[in-house]
């Protein structure tokens, strides 16, 4: 599987400089990508339609701002995958679960 992070690097002309790189931006698109993926879940419970392929579609957005926000605090790749095991470490011990 090809780098993710390597893969959007070939797309930084289409995008302005600090849309990859500030905190502030990242945070902010990522909660826009994840109110359109809560739309189109609610769309499916209420009208009970489909919408398989916009769901696949922002969750893959969602990865991407995910995955660009955590270069930002220098956790990308194994550092991420450490830290996301660490903190489900965490609440299971807190909530009494053997790991």
């Amino acid at each position: 599987m090809r780098n993710l992070l390597d893969l959007h690097k070939q797309f930084d002309h289409l995008f302005p400089a600090w849309s990859n790189q500030d905190e502030r931006f990242l945070a902010l698109a990522l909660c826009g990508e994840a109110g359109e993926l809560a739309n189109f879940i609610k769309k499916r419970w209420r009208d009970g339609a489909a919408f398989d392929e916009e769901i696949r579609d922002e969750i893959a957005d969602i990865r991407v701002y995910l995955e660009l926000l955590a270069k930002c605090f220098g956790i990308e790749g194994d550092k991420l995958d450490q830290r996301v095991s660490d903190k489900l470490t965490r609440v299971a011990a807190k909530h009494g679960l053997k790991t």
